[in-house]
């Protein structure tokens, strides 16, 4: 298909009304002109990975999968086409800019930006069966377990478990203050060691524990099921020891323990280095580029939307230099000792025993 019929690019932009003069001075027209919208023609492979973090190809693949979602329906001469849209989310997403900013630059007004993205987040979040699923099947599991061992000899594992922050604009209830005393969203996810996200929840504020948010998502019930095959996650002491999710231990004594711990280490960074690539990629995500300026709930509606893009960058291998002002976590406290299950202990045990001694 010819690309210019692929974007469906319009050369006109939002219409936008001036009263200008007339050759008569007592007479004042309105004439309408259109700034030029958002475009990829023109710009370099470099410009184009640079302004969305994506390549040509991969936009124009993600454009076909929600094409349906952001075209509009109506045949008005100056519609907003769908890539005009889409393009101007990915830009906000990874820019951190203010609306204001991303519309000038995209050619609409602030507030056809601020409509049109509800739209394209709700056609990409149609997307999440997609591409954020927890696998069920041995063979999926297996493979995850095979890349965890790869990176760092730790048998069985199913993911790395952790929470970060995405700080919100203050709303209204407190209970969004963290421990560092800004506003924001904690969101929890699991991935891969290919830095895939494999299971996400993002809507709980920012001053709710990361073993609450485990406690009460589906995640639990899957994994308290029975029905998946033997593996565990990994996760730091923020959450209880338990038969299907191994922390460190505190106080390494034995050459064992201390080898477990930094196998654990190693396999568990899998996940710092996820929230990394997210944030860099996404600078919406991070403090160090700005606030969401938006709801709790439509903040979770874009961490959602990162989330999807991520995991369709891993899987076109499109990597990101990660940037080194990225906003240090709010401390977690350490579950308390009576939350780890004496079930957790014994398998933290029988591992050691049988893999690190």
């Amino acid at each position: 298909m010819d690309l210019r019929a692929m974007f469906h690019i319009h050369e006109q932009g939002e219409e936008e009304e001036l009263l200008q003069k007339d050759s008569n001075p007592n007479h004042r027209h309105r004439e309408r002109i259109f700034r030029p919208r958002i475009s990829l023609f023109g710009l370099n492979e470099e410009e184009v990975r640079s302004r969305y973090r994506f390549s040509t190809e991969v936009i124009l693949e993600l454009y076909e999968q929600i094409q349906q979602d952001i075209e509009p329906n109506c045949e008005r001469n100056h519609a907003v086409p769908g890539m005009v849209k889409l393009l101007s989310a990915l830009h906000y997403f990874s820019s951190a800019s203010f609306q204001g900013t991303v519309s000038a630059l995209s050619g609409i007004s602030q507030p056809s930006f601020s409509r049109h993205l509800t739209q394209v987040l709700k056609a990409i979040n149609k997307l999440t069966p997609q591409y954020i699923v927890f696998p069920s099947d041995k063979t999926a599991i297996q493979t995850i377990k095979d890349g965890f061992h790869k990176m760092s000899a730790f048998p069985n594992v199913m993911g790395a478990i952790d929470c970060t922050h995405v700080a919100l604009s203050p709303p209204t209830e407190d209970i969004y203050r963290n421990s560092k005393n800004f506003h924001s969203l904690n969101v929890q996810m699991v991935c891969a060691s290919d830095m895939r996200i494999l299971n996400l929840v993002a809507g709980y504020p920012g001053s709710t524990h990361d073993s609450y948010i485990l406690k009460h998502s589906s995640l639990h019930s899957i994994l308290t099921s029975g029905n998946l095959p033997e593996g565990w996650l990994l996760g730091d002491d923020a959450y209880p020891l338990t038969e299907w999710l191994l922390t460190p231990i505190k106080d390494p004594k034995t050459a064992a323990q201390k080898q477990y711990n930094a196998a654990h280490k190693a396999a568990h960074s899998a996940i710092e280095r996820t929230f990394g690539s997210l944030k860099s990629r996404f600078r919406c995500l991070d403090r160090s580029g700005g606030v969401l300026q938006y709801s709790p709930e439509k903040g979770a509606q874009i961490i959602l939307a990162c989330c999807i893009l991520h995991n369709l960058a891993v899987s076109r291998n499109l990597d990101v230099e990660i940037v080194d002002d990225l906003e240090t976590p709010p401390p977690v406290p350490p579950v308390s000792k009576e939350e780890n299950t004496q079930a957790g202990k014994q398998t933290r045990m029988r591992v050691i025993n049988r893999y690190f001694t």
